[in-house]
């Protein structure tokens, strides 16, 4: 009897459990948008991209900082016969053995104005000889200044001061625009496995309407009140009404899984989609678009950037034209004694100065040819990106004029698909009682048919370019404010 009764406790809880695990999952347009959003291939590579873009900015703000470096030796030794030049023009080979270490720090500051670096150093070195003769040396410096001017006619720090934070915006605003791509790669996916769906819902229900209309065609035929005609046409339309479902249940299988892989979500789960009725109406102002597109897009920002880089180009070709200037200056303090105390008692100053100067006297036209190529390239680029800043212009412009005539175009295939569903049923019934013939019934089915796909599609143009828009301006019509997602690094 136990066992009787744990047998049926299990059964009854393991069939819970299946029946938990066979719930579907329901999923409307929003929760799948948002879903992708968070959990897609597509966000986690628009998020790697956004965060490397970041640390790269981020390495550049670094590098304007100071700088503080310890370079040393600890230690260098070395033991050696060496030859040693007398006083009498003779050679000794007499046994070296020594130690040396050495100790640097060094605070380094790129001077964004000039190009150049600006250093403050201290350092101290030791020397230990063992053979011939052992004795200790040390000499310091305690410290010492010193900038390096490298070329006066390019200053690549400038330009990328001017550069990197437009990139790092550039990319801000990328990533919020790959946010608003993956809402339309995901309204296409649910829209896919909405449509297959449907489908198979439609081949469902024609089935299902053509197995009853086949049965009561033989019983009408059988009193002799239709043709063998009809009753064979009823016949192939019940045979094609199976295929179709099979087919049917094929694509909704793949369109599912499609969705289900682009979510994350297990290929097992059963999936129930909801058709999205709830549409707002808004419409977009074509001049508003544009001023949003100008103040928000990252096409705008790389407009700029590929501008500036561009003169940059031709800065630097100015600057690698072999005419060269580069200054080195240091001032400091140093000593050297056998006591370590010493060194850093009244120290002596050093001081030096180096002006480089390279001036090309006959180079071919080499310098020439670098700087009229970087204007051509820079003339070539404003071209390209002219004619970028038109299709810029032109898209938003075609996609705002298609969004704000979707509306009504949803309406009107709403309003065809409940007419087609009750002209079937109407039809139907005519059919039923021998009013009309075959053919008009299976006119009115393809039309309500055609008339339920045309209302998925007109709602699937409706929220793709709604997005696009959204995708185009970075701006949310709706709630009348700038779209900007956070990133979590």
């Amino acid at each position: 009897m136990n066992k009787l009764l744990y047998t049926l406790a299990f059964l009854f809880l393991g069939g819970n459990v299946l029946f938990a695990q066979e719930a579907p999952l329901v999923l409307s347009l929003n929760e799948t948008i948002q879903k992708a959003r968070e959990n897609s291939p597509s966000y986690y590579r628009a998020e790697n991209t956004a965060e490397n873009r970041y640390w790269n900015f981020r390495q550049f703000r670094a590098s304007n900082l100071p700088q503080l470096t310890f370079n040393g030796t600890l230690p260098y030794y070395s033991s050696a016969i060496e030859r040693v030049e007398q006083n009498d023009g003779t050679y000794a080979f007499p046994q070296r053995a020594q130690t040396y270490l050495a100790g640097e720090l060094s605070l380094d500051q790129n001077v964004p104005f000039t190009g150049g670096l600006f250093s403050i150093s201290s350092g101290l070195q030791q020397t230990t000889v063992y053979q011939p003769q052992s004795r200790q040396d040390y000499f310091s410096t305690p410290v010492s200044f010193s900038y390096f001017q490298p070329m006066v006619l390019y200053n690549r720090q400038k330009w990328e001061n001017k550069i990197q934070p437009l990139l790092y915006k550039e990319s801000k605003q990328a990533f919020d625009e790959d946010m608003e791509r993956i809402a339309i790669e995901a309204s296409n996916l649910y829209f896919d496995a909405l449509a297959a769906k449907i489908n198979r819902d439609i081949a469902e229900l024609n089935v299902s309407n053509n197995d009853t209309l086949f049965v009561i065609s033989k019983g009408r035929y059988n009193l002799g009140k239709i043709a063998e005609n009809d009753l064979l046409q009823m016949e192939l339309n019940l045979l094609n009404a199976k295929n179709q479902l099979s087919a049917s249940d094929l694509n909704y299988e793949i369109a599912a899984q499609a969705l289900k892989r682009y979510l994350q979500i297990p290929t097992d789960q059963p999936l129930e989609l909801a058709v999205p009725t709830n549409v707002p109406v808004v419409e977009v102002p074509l001049a508003e678009a544009m001023d949003m597109a100008r103040n928000n897009r990252s096409s705008v920002l790389e407009f700029r950037r590929r501008r500036l880089e561009a003169e940059q180009d031709i800065a630097e070709a100015r600057g690698q034209t072999n005419y060269n200037l580069n200054v080195r200056a240091n001032l400091g303090v140093s000593r050297q004694g056998d006591e370590l105390n010493q060194v850093y008692s009244d120290p002596l100053k050093q001081q030096s100065l180096t002006v480089g100067v390279t001036i090309p006297i006959v180079d071919w036209g080499q310098s020439k040819s670098m700087i009229r190529r970087a204007k051509a390239n820079r003339d070539l680029i404003e071209v390209d990106v002219q004619q970028d800043e038109i299709n810029f212009e032109q898209e938003i412009f075609l996609q705002v004029k298609r969004f704000n005539i979707q509306a009504s175009q949803l309406e009107t295939a709403a309003k065809a698909d409940t007419i087609a569903q009750k002209r079937y049923e109407v039809t139907k019934a005519r059919y039923l009682i021998g009013k009309i013939s075959i053919t008009d019934l299976n006119i009115a089915q393809e039309e309500k048919d055609r008339a339920r796909f045309d209302h998925i599609n007109a709602l699937r143009a409706y929220w793709v370019s709604y997005y696009t828009v959204r995708s185009l301006t970075l701006y949310d019509f709706i709630k009348k404010q700038p779209i900007d997602y956070e990133v979590s690094f």
